[in-house]
C-alpha cells in the first residue's frame, strides 16, 4: 500500500492516533490523505511524532482538520529530523498562523522542493 485516502471519513483524533502508530513502523506508504476528518491538534501531534520515525511518507494531507498553532508546532518539530515529507496540506485550518506556516515552509524547503498548501500563503 503506497497511498491511503481517508478524506471525509470521520477519522477523528482516535483514528489519527491509530494511524500514527501504524506509520511509525511503515516503510511503504508515501501518501496519507486525511482531509476533513476533525483530526485536531491531538491527532496532528500524534502524526507529527510518527513522522520523526517514518522515512517513507512524502505527502500528508491535513486540510480542514481544526488544526491550530499547537498542532502545527508539532509538525515543525517533526520536520527538524524528517527529510522525506515534501508536501504538507494545511489548507482550511484557520487556527494556523502565518508565522507558523512560514516556519513550516522553511523546513519543507530543504526536503526536495517541499510544498506547503495553505489558503493564507503561497508555496
Amino acid at each position: 500500500l503506497q497511498s491511503l485516502d481517508l478524506e471525509g471519513n470521520n477519522v477523528g483524533t482516535v483514528g489519527a492516533r491509530a494511524l500514527a502508530d501504524a506509520l511509525t513502523n511503515n516503510s511503504s506508504l508515501s501518501v496519507l490523505s486525511l482531509g476533513e476528518n476533525d483530526v485536531g491538534d491531538d491527532g496532528t501531534r500524534a502524526l507529527a511524532d510518527a513522522l520523526k520515525d517514518n522515512l517513507s511518507l512524502n505527502e500528508l494531507i491535513l486540510d480542514s482538520n481544526t488544526v491550530s498553532d499547537d498542532g502545527a508546532r508539532a509538525l515543525v518539530d517533526a520536520l527538524k529530523t524528517n527529510l522525506s515529507l515534501t508536501l504538507l496540506d494545511l489548507d482550511g485550518n484557520a487556527g494556523v498562523s502565518d508565522d507558523m506556516l512560514a516556519d513550516i515552509r522553511s523546513r519543507l524547503k530543504r526536503n526536495q522542493l517541499g510544498i506547503l498548501r495553505s489558503s493564507s500563503s503561497s508555496s
